[in-house]
């Protein structure tokens, strides 16, 4: 009987590591970073802010929020496939590149994006059950999931109808850190949602940043944005712009004693000098020295992780030794 079993062979094992790998780069594992941090963020000012939270508890929430955050990587790729084929492919922009050179996982990514978005739901679902939130959790969380889908997915192709900054922006201000503080609050309270105003300048700013490279693509694919609307100066002077509000708007929040108890804003408001000095400098670079829009993206983008990293670490710290 175990004479008669198929051998797999070296070829096919070559071939299933090789569509693996295909797979795990369809994923794009650096554009969840900022999103796990903004989840870390947003966990960790909750409990500054007096509420506590079992590690199961906050490690169960993140796997709603990341099993949704990773769909959106197989969504845009396949959604955007047609305008990539015509853009250049870089770290942060042009997709991952692998649906241009092998069709035949096209199926596969929706498929995947799917599934995932789905299980994001089911988890959310379990999470509202086992923890005894209410209902406005699963919407909440819902609601995440489906404003990332429909960002590049068919009806609403919101990124193709001048809503992907809104939208971008009102994910990495209020939908991702939120997902944190509610996962250890069990709230989104007004002090929150005040929080999320400066926050939102930064979404602003990341999706100005990543759209750039793709500025002749975009156009040509009559993706409607505010760089193929105004171009690629413009689009960068309200980047640098948004990181302008957002310093200011947390310096300011600090000084009108907007502390939320234990949690002190002064500590972010000085951090968020990061984007602002990396806007300022690419910007610069760009109008006097002709940066291309490649480095121009990389030191925006270097800026604002540096920023989330640092918030991150900060308040952690901050946790730990209060």
């Amino acid at each position: 009987m175990f004479l008669n079993m198929p051998v797999e062979t070296p070829i096919e094992t070559a071939g299933l590591k090789k569509r693996v790998g295909l797979i795990l780069k369809l994923a794009r594992p650096h554009f969840l970073v900022p999103g796990a941090l903004l989840y870390a963020m947003g966990a960790i000012i909750a409990q500054l802010r007096g509420w506590s939270c079992p590690l199961d508890r906050a490690v169960f929430g993140y796997a709603v929020f990341f099993l949704a955050h990773l769909s959106v990587s197989f969504s845009n790729d396949y959604h955007d496939r047609n305008s990539d084929r015509i853009a250049g492919r870089t770290f942060f922009s042009g997709g991952s590149g692998v649906l241009l050179e092998h069709r035949e996982l096209e199926r596969a990514a929706l498929r995947i994006a799917q599934a995932l978005l789905l299980l994001s739901f089911v988890a959310a679902l379990a999470f509202t059950i086992k923890y005894g939130f209410s209902a406005a959790f699963l919407i909440f969380a819902t609601a995440g999931g489906l404003l990332g889908w429909f960002y590049s997915a068919p009806p609403l192709k919101l990124s193709y109808r001048g809503l992907g900054e809104a939208v971008t922006a009102l994910a990495a201000g209020l939908i991702m850190p939120g997902m944190g503080y509610f996962v250890v609050s069990g709230q989104l309270d007004s002090w929150f949602v005040m929080l999320s105003v400066p926050l939102t300048c930064y979404g602003l700013y990341f999706i100005l940043t990543v759209e750039i490279p793709d500025f002749e693509a975009d156009r040509a694919a009559k993706k409607m944005n505010i760089v193929t609307r105004i171009g690629v100066k413009k689009a960068s002077i309200i980047s640098l712009a948004s990181a302008i509000f957002g310093t200011g708007l947390l310096a300011g929040l600090h000084f009108l004693g907007f502390s939320g108890g234990a949690f002190d804003l002064a500590k972010l408001a000085v951090l968020s000098f990061l984007p602002f000095a990396a806007a300022t400098a690419s910007l610069v670079a760009l109008t006097s020295k002709g940066l291309s829009a490649v480095r121009h993206t990389a030191i925006n983008m270097f800026g604002l992780v540096g920023f989330l990293s640092a918030s991150v670490l900060v308040l952690f710290l901050e946790l730990i030794f209060r």
